[in-house]
């Protein structure tokens, strides 16, 4: 592609296209990692993502934090 046909949209629309995917994986990362520290803490994936929206990434979640929702029916 000649360099005179790239518009400064083109490449805007392209920037934040690729900032889209990488939030999105961003995001399936995070929702992993929520189940990853859930069976590290005989916690709940949901308990640890809850916590973390509440009171911000630096929240302390330990262990046996919040019981799974299946135990706790």
């Amino acid at each position: 592609m000649d360099d005179n046909k790239i518009s400064e949209a083109f490449i805007e629309e392209m920037v934040d296209k690729v900032i889209k995917e990488i939030t999105g994986k961003l995001d399936e990362l995070d929702i992993s990692l929520d189940y990853i520290a859930a069976a590290l803490l005989n916690s709940s994936a949901l308990a640890i993502s809850g916590k973390q929206k509440a009171l911000g990434r630096g929240a302390s979640v330990t262990r046996g934090d919040q019981t799974r929702g299946e135990e706790s029916a």
